[in-house]
């Protein structure tokens, strides 16, 4: 059988998320698109009306929801907030690796494409926030403000990928996890695990 022929609009998408991710989402023009697509421009204002613009909050869009539902899964087989924190971050850090221009393109394009992502939608920061939130009810973790926590968190990630992305860290997150892990942890008030400890 022959593997399903990639639509045009999948082209243009795969595309455009490597020429963002290898030279920045101002770097990077209709016309190059169109050009790596193997297109002419017109059709590309044929797909998306808005243009560059439309086609990056679409994609920024679709891959923060499908980061979302990834850490929605990692987090779901665990009850406890501790192993349900420690299962996300592993998984974000793996990301990293699967999907370089995916992740890279999601860090270059959250500034201007955030404000697209509704609140209480499919996006990663709420799977956690609802995880830290209900943690603190429960009294997990000390009392704090879920949000304010929430945003260290994901800060400690997005900071470390960041500075992997322009070379300031040497190695990528995956082979970082423990010590990725362990920082969140103290962050949210908790103990390492103690693989995470035992670590550099």
């Amino acid at each position: 059988m022959h593997a399903p022929q990639e639509s045009t609009k999948d082209r243009v998408r795969r595309e455009a998320v490597r020429l963002f991710a290898e030279r920045g989402i101002d770097a990077v023009s209709q016309r190059d698109i169109a050009a790596a697509a193997g297109l002419q421009v017109s059709t590309l204002y044929a797909h998306w009306k808005g243009g560059r613009d439309q086609l990056i909050a679409e994609l920024f869009v679709a891959g923060y929801a499908e980061y979302a539902q990834v850490l929605a899964d990692a987090a779901a087989p665990h009850a406890d907030f501790a192993s349900a924190l420690e299962a996300m971050v592993r998984r974000i850090c793996g990301l990293q690796t699967e999907d370089r221009a995916l992740f890279a393109f999601l860090l270059l394009s959250q500034h201007r494409a955030l404000d697209g992502v509704a609140y209480g939608g499919a996006n990663p920061v709420d799977v956690l926030h609802a995880r830290v939130e209900a943690a603190i009810g429960r009294r997990e973790i000390p009392d704090a403000d879920p949000t304010l926590l929430t945003a260290a968190i994901v800060g400690v990630i997005v900071q470390a990928a960041t500075f992997r992305l322009y070379g300031r860290l040497a190695k990528d997150l995956e082979p970082m996890a423990d010590a990725v892990v362990a920082l969140c942890f103290r962050v949210a008030g908790l103990e390492p695990p103690a693989q995470a400890r035992t670590r550099p």
